[in-house]
């Protein structure tokens, strides 16, 4: 079974690595593709990364033993959804190896091995570094919406962008020791998207010397509309995913896809692929 187990550190066994990526999965329940996550985590170096699961279900599953403690109840678009990867982002920092933190979700999918990933990380983040959203038109109604989201403070910009940012340890406890601070200006309990704008705004805010570079995280955001005609707001889920479409997103430069379904047909096996 795989490493990187949280209670190693809360039992006081020594942390050797000081160089880790820990893998922060805002989520739902853990993993739509359990089994696949499970080959990853096991099919690599198990001294190089940490697990962190923010699970709203807390469901027993494979990956239980890497829960965080603090959970909070989040909805979709709200403040509660930032809350939630700064409670992820404070149980990775109690290891003192863990340097780079990775954001994830529970319909990620990894396009390499795990010694690849945390290889391209290493190579490609060496600063913390956000992505422009995808999608246009989310970024614009993001950037309205967030508008409304701010109160007695004004952000000199507005930015939307992708919530899958690769964080390095230095600007991590940035972000959590001015948290109760920069929360203070937010609405609660109201669709805002803050999770696309906080930490690129109040990252600038605070000084973090941050890069806007390659997205880890490929997602579908072609336009689609609903049943009543209105623009879908989510990315589209993958029906399939195939050889030739994880070797498409690697060379554009990505490490993980997104939306990966329970029910998606995955044909392809990326950790042989060369």
């Amino acid at each position: 079974m795989l490493s990187g187990r949280r209670e190693q550190h809360q039992a006081g066994i020594p942390q050797y690595n000081m160089d880790k990526v820990a893998f922060l999965n805002l989520s739902l329940h853990s993993f739509n593709q359990e089994r696949a996550w499970e080959k990853f985590f096991d099919g690599g170096d198990k001294d190089s990364f940490n697990l962190y699961i923010h699970s709203k279900s807390k469901k027993k599953c494979r990956f239980s033993d890497h829960y965080i403690d603090k959970i909070i109840p989040t909805g979709w678009g709200h403040f509660s959804l930032v809350e939630a990867t700064i409670e992820l982002i404070k149980a990775a920092l109690k290891d003192e190896g863990n340097e780079y933190f990775s954001l994830i979700s529970d319909s990620h999918f990894p396009l390499y091995t795990l010694d690849k990933t945390i290889s391209l990380i290493k190579e490609r983040y060496p600063k913390t570094t956000f992505a422009k959203h995808f999608s246009f038109h989310t970024k614009v109604k993001s950037q309205l919406t967030f508008r409304k989201g701010v109160k007695n403070y004004k952000f000199d910009e507005y930015n939307a962008v992708c919530q899958f940012f690769v964080l390095r340890r230095k600007d991590a406890i940035k972000f959590v020791e001015t948290f109760d601070h920069w929360s203070k200006f937010f609405v609660k309990n109201e669709v805002i998207f803050a999770d696309e704008f906080y930490f690129w705004g109040v990252g600038k805010e605070i000084g973090v010397d941050f890069d806007m570079g390659q997205a880890t995280t490929y997602s579908d955001w072609s336009i689609r509309r609903d049943e009543f005609g209105k623009i879908e707001r989510n990315p589209k889920a993958f029906k399939m995913l195939s050889s030739a479409m994880v070797k498409f997103y690697r060379e554009k430069g990505f490490l993980y896809s997104r939306k990966v379904m329970p029910n998606t047909l995955v044909a392809t096996n990326p950790f042989l692929l060369k």
